[in-house]
């Protein structure tokens, strides 16, 4: 199955009824699995006055469900995992940022935080914890005291000012972080960091090259951007890579995000942050579809930077994409191997006798790699080799994805050679080990082996000789 990843914008908007031809596309549950993430229970959370809202909240997560089968990719704190979880169940035990912040208050000693699935609270927590115990720092004085910082210091830490206590400096930044996330604050500190760096954001702002013009501003200052976060044990090094790449992206003005509060919405940091999360969970699925230019240009130049072979897309080329690499249905996969042969430009091995065609196509809606495999030997026929290269950060086989491909082969093939169908019980010891002799077919000419090697799920296609074609024409 295709794995799809919708930012709540696209979601929303189909639940007004837009993208209809793209909502009837992705309708097809036995070609698409979609995810949400809980970044967009924090989009609704966020948006939403609980107690005014309460319909929409409820209708709104209704949709999420409904289209997405409650297919959940999560933080745990230690992992990215994908469950089945309700989004009304997440949406209660969600703990919203006035909550961390009141639960955090030094004063409030008998309070018990509780581990729920919150991404913003797992970021920041473990900062702020430290933080709480920390010695004063003589450094805020400092800066204090500086003339040429004293203003920014007044501006972003005002109730720090002659309170350098541990207690001090902890509740001064609390405040400040959820000034950011409240109120248009993170617009002033975005400008003094672009004023810092000395960059032109207007030349930033759409650059095909963001990384090249902001390494040049540093080292003309003498410093060099560190590629590598910050380390965080509440979520995996990949997840904090990106959520931090793409912060650092938008402190700096490449594609930056609108921040501003107007009758009653707010953009404000936190929207960046959910933009983020959004952006990383995205790289589980083989599609990241969000119709927001800023995000779409940022996890571009994300992906491209980091390897990720997600891809990006607005609903409109998605559909194009469809029509085009993914409406194919039945026997029609037949016919679109040798199409795959003819348009997608393969990468040759040195001895010439490997093909390898890879892209945004999906045989059997699973496949989107095939090696066309020649013997050295030329009385001997080619085969193909077609298996998957999974997105980035999910390497996972679902025994749903195994259970819908062997389906959907026994539709065109029939059963198979020792008459097996469906995936059966007996199966699934061996799919579990990495290891599973998988169904074989015979057809029109043709073997179609299917089966389970080192995790790797593949389809074997070779051509039948003369004596098994006689062979089979006698019985």
């Amino acid at each position: 199955m295709i794995k799809i990843y919708m930012d709540w914008n696209v979601m929303s908007q189909m639940k007004a009824g837009k993208h209809s031809e793209f909502a009837e596309i992705i309708a097809d549950n036995k070609k698409f699995y979609k995810l949400y993430s809980t970044s967009h229970i924090g989009d609704i959370a966020a948006s939403s006055n609980a107690l005014e809202n309460k319909q929409n909240i409820d209708t709104d997560l209704e949709f999420i469900s409904e289209l997405t089968g409650n297919q959940c990719v999560f933080n745990t704190g230690k992992e990215i995992v994908i469950e089945h979880r309700s989004p009304h169940e997440l949406f209660d035990e969600r703990t919203d940022l006035g909550g961390i912040l009141e639960m955090l208050n030094l004063g409030n000693d008998d309070v018990t935080l509780t581990p729920e699935d919150d991404e913003i609270r797992k970021l920041i927590l473990p900062a702020l914890e430290h933080l709480k115990h920390q010695p004063s720092d003589e450094v805020f004085k400092a800066a204090f005291e500086n003339p040429d910082s004293a203003n920014e210091m007044r501006q972003f830490l005002p109730d720090l000012e002659n309170n350098y206590t541990s207690a001090g400096v902890f509740n001064s930044i609390l405040n400040m972080f959820k000034r950011l996330n409240e109120k248009e604050d993170y617009k002033q500190l975005r400008n003094i960091v672009q004023r810092g760096a000395r960059i032109n954001r207007d030349r930033l702002y759409d650059t095909s090259d963001p990384y090249k013009m902001i390494e040049k501003a540093y080292g003309k200052l003498g410093v060099v951007v560190p590629d590598t976060p910050l380390s965080n044990e509440y979520a995996p090094q990949w997840f904090n890579e990106l959520t931090n790449e793409y912060i650092k992206l938008d402190m700096h003005g490449y594609q930056e995000d609108q921040v501003k509060i107007d009758k009653g919405k707010k953009q404000t940091f936190r929207n960046t942050t959910e933009d983020a999360f959004h952006t990383a969970f995205a790289t589980t699925c083989d599609f990241y579809i969000t119709n927001d230019g800023r995000n779409r240009k940022k996890a571009e130049v994300i992906y491209e930077k980091l390897k990720i072979n997600s891809l990006v897309m607005t609903t409109e080329e998605f559909v194009a994409h469809y029509k085009n690499w993914l409406h194919f249905k039945g026997e029609k996969f037949l016919s679109f191997i040798p199409a795959i042969l003819q348009y997608v430009d393969p990468e040759i091995s040195e001895n010439g006798l490997h093909r390898t065609y890879f892209g945004c196509f999906f045989v059997f809606d699973y496949f989107n790699k095939m090696l066309l495999i020649q013997n050295e030997d030329a009385a001997k026929k080619p085969f193909f080799m077609l298996t998957r290269q999974k997105p980035t950060h999910n390497t996972f086989l679902y025994r749903n994805e195994i259970e819908v491909l062997v389906d959907k082969l026994l539709a065109i093939f029939g059963k198979d050679l020792e008459e097996l169908n469906s995936i059966q019980d007996a199966d699934q010891d061996q799919i579990r080990a990495d290891e599973w002799p998988g169904r074989k077919w015979i057809y029109l000419g043709m073997h179609y082996y299917l089966r389970i090697v080192t995790g790797r799920l593949q389809l074997y296609i070779s051509f039948m000789t003369a004596e098994e074609n006689t062979e089979s024409a006698s019985s």
